[in-house]
């Protein structure tokens, strides 16, 4: 199976437990990882500036990751937020933002795509035009629903995401709030599901997560652990699950997979938990004990 990870990769100065560090991000970043672990083959779309450090890059290539549709643009054009953590929760500022990114590509021996814009380099109706003709497209809408006030401080504003042919959306609690209007997550997956996916995925934090194909909805649960950074989270939970379901069509499964990588990315900055020789096998330890506790709603 072969998957292509549309958005950019980001620099992202975090502040979370007292440290303070840099270090690559982006759903590009965390989802193809998440699927390249699961065996498939990546190739990931993006844009950079010409500071974007090359080790990143090489990084991801080392790990078999394609790399080379990504865009080298010029110096200081690459995506950097500092992303801030407290008892509060997440403050996240817009330092500066990368080129756009154009869908109107050649997707042939391509199995499945996964949209993650983080900073509106996506055009909608580019979007909606490539859920039209593409029928394994994944989007995670968290880049078309932000902006940045006067202060660079990123916000959440709602939109229509109505997109015929849509396979899976998948959305966090704070941007399906934002979205519905609604706060109660039984109240949200509704209205999430007029929206016209075929299955959708409602992350939850520390909750787990809900997910929902046609009659089916599901909790699958969140295993506990120790968080020290919680950053790209929910994309890793969307790149596992992806190359999961893709490989098996088993939608309990790939939730297990999805949530269990998750709980793992967690435990260390940004991507680098992701890198350990343990991790595969760490996921599917975890997905097994997630599996026996997936409740039917």
């Amino acid at each position: 199976m072969r998957i292509a990870v549309i958005g950019h990769l980001t620099i992202d100065e975090i502040e979370a437990g007292g440290a303070r560090y840099a270090i690559m991000g982006g759903v590009a970043c965390y989802a193809s990882l998440a699927a390249r672990i699961l065996g498939a083959e990546v190739e990931v779309i993006s844009s950079v500036g010409s500071e974007f450090p090359k080790s990143y890059l090489e990084l991801l290539e080392h790990t078999g990751i394609d790399i080379s549709k990504v865009e080298i643009a010029g110096e200081n054009e690459t995506t950097r937020f500092r992303i801030t953590y407290s008892e509060k929760g997440r403050i996240m500022k817009l330092l500066s933002r990368g080129r756009k990114i154009e869908l109107e590509g050649d997707y042939e021996g391509v199995d499945g795509i996964y949209l993650g814009p983080v900073a509106w380099e996506l055009r909608l109706e580019s979007i909606r035009r490539l859920a039209a003709g593409f029928d394994k497209l994944l989007l995670d809408p968290q880049g078309l629903m932000r902006f940045a006030d006067e202060d660079g401080l990123i916000k959440l504003r709602s939109l229509d995401l109505r997109l015929p042919g849509l396979w899976i959306l998948r959305i966090s609690r704070e941007e399906s709030e934002v979205l519905t209007g609604e706060s109660d997550p039984k109240a949200v997956l509704k209205r999430l599901k007029s929206l016209g996916a075929e299955i959708t995925i409602l992350t939850l934090g520390r909750e787990g997560s809900i997910i929902s194909r046609g009659s089916e909805e599901f909790k699958i649960p969140c295993y506990e652990t120790k968080a020290v950074d919680p950053t790209g989270a929910g994309d890793v939970f969307g790149g596992a699950f992806l190359a999961e379901f893709l490989r098996s069509g088993d939608l309990r499964w790939a939730a297990a997979m999805g949530s269990a990588m998750a709980s793992i990315v967690v435990e260390g900055r940004g991507f680098k938990p992701l890198l350990s020789e343990n991790a595969l096998r760490e996921t599917m330890r975890r997905a097994e004990w997630i599996l026996d506790s997936i409740e039917r709603l």
